[in-house]
């Protein structure tokens, strides 16, 4: 496996793990719709794997944009996570 499809596959992985936040947050929102009911922290916790995802995608390849958008998503995702569960 080389440097550059390591580092898509930790992007990829990263995208997943911040999209799966997101779209648990709009299904919660539909009645009878089954949702992963994690606490703050968990969910804390599963954002700051997909920062770490996506800082290990950027060290293996810089050259891969894939990165830029994962370490973006990862980190307003943080944002809103800590400003949900400040409030």
């Amino acid at each position: 496996m080389t440097a550059e499809s390591s580092s898509r596959l930790f992007a990829c992985a990263s995208l997943l793990c911040s999209l799966s936040f997101w779209m648990s947050a709009i299904l919660s929102h539909f009645p009878g719709v089954p949702t992963m009911n994690l606490s703050g922290v968990h969910w804390l916790a599963l954002i700051g794997v997909s920062i770490l995802l996506a800082v290990v995608s950027f060290v293996l390849n810089f050259e891969c944009k894939l990165w830029i958008p994962a370490v973006a998503l990862a980190v307003v995702t943080f944002l809103f996570v800590m400003y949900a569960m400040g409030t």
